[in-house]
């Protein structure tokens, strides 16, 4: 999985995760339940983040490689982190990391 696939998926994760946190926020306010976002945006990243990467890897033919599997325990990590921090910040960190543009 290059860079740019990666950050797709990052892009797509931590904005379902996002839409989708915030629907089920609102189904529980209505029913009158606490909403916890964090908790909800974790699971919603790790199940999202699984069916892409699966996804992915049937459509393109690729081996499930242990190197792919921790690129999508990475993808939903940081799809978590995007939905709760922000993306263009994980983006910008990673870019950074990764020797990327430099600011």
């Amino acid at each position: 999985m290059n860079i740019q696939v990666f950050l797709t998926g990052l892009l797509i994760v931590s904005l379902l995760t996002t839409l989708t946190t915030q629907g089920v926020k609102a189904i529980m306010k209505e029913f009158k339940m606490t909403p916890y976002k964090t908790t909800m945006a974790s699971i919603v990243s790790v199940v999202l983040a699984a069916a892409l990467s699966a996804g992915y890897a049937i459509v393109e033919a690729i081996p499930v490689t242990p190197a792919y599997i921790v690129c999508s325990i990475a993808l939903a990590f940081l799809g978590f982190l995007c939905a709760t921090n922000g993306y263009d910040k994980v983006k910008e960190a990673l870019e950074q990391i990764l020797g990327g543009k430099k600011k």
